[in-house]
């Protein structure tokens, strides 16, 4: 008899370790991450601004080219189509094996030039995930340049242009972008001496 007695307290012991394992484990899955603002827009009077018009096809170039350079140590492969929406295509590693995913943004430029991503989809191989989820997946454990936050709870990925490191300290603004229309302007503060 006692022997009965102590396999059920070590058995429900170690249920109740691994109930609570799973609530922490939860807990910090969908605990809420720092939230993301946008900056002011700043004035400068040492700077010229330039206006440059482009169309999808050569932005989407531009970008690619950008991201080849700058994300060649990251384990996240991936690259932007521009079409009615954004698009990011992309790569994982799962269980050793490569996986497609497609994540689809909408974008919106804000007020200081900025622009604001809006998470409109996310499917890897022909699963759909929770975006929120994923979201913070890649906010945590990949590394994304100093300009690029994500707000996962909100499920927006902010693109602070104006926190972007270029040569000659030039900054860009976004001034439109209609994916729609093809209409993607950007304003160039160039600095003068």
């Amino acid at each position: 008899m006692k022997i009965k007695n102590k396999w059920k307290v070590f058995f429900f012991t170690l249920l109740a370790i691994n109930l609570v394992c799973v609530l922490v484990f939860l807990g910090l899955i969908f605990a809420p991450n720092k939230e993301v603002t946008p900056n002011k827009k700043v004035v400068s009077k040492d700077h010229v601004n330039l206006s440059v018009e482009t169309n999808k096809e050569d932005l989407t170039r531009v970008i690619n080219n950008f991201l080849k350079k700058e994300a060649k140590d990251n384990p996240l492969k991936y690259k932007v189509l521009l079409t009615e929406r954004v698009m990011l295509l992309g790569q994982i590693t799962v269980f050793g094996k490569e996986i497609d995913m497609v994540m689809t943004f909408k974008p919106e430029v804000l007020e200081n030039g900025d622009l604001l991503l809006q998470q409109e989809a996310f499917t890897v191989g022909q699963v759909s995930l929770p975006v929120t989820f994923v979201l913070r997946y890649i906010n945590d454990y990949y590394n994304l340049p100093e300009w690029v936050l994500i707000d996962p709870n909100k499920q927006e990925i902010y693109v602070y242009l104006s926190e972007m490191k270029m040569k000659s300290d030039t900054k860009v603004e976004v001034d439109t972008f209609n994916l729609s229309k093809d209409e993607l302007r950007f304003k160039l503060q160039v600095p003068i001496d």
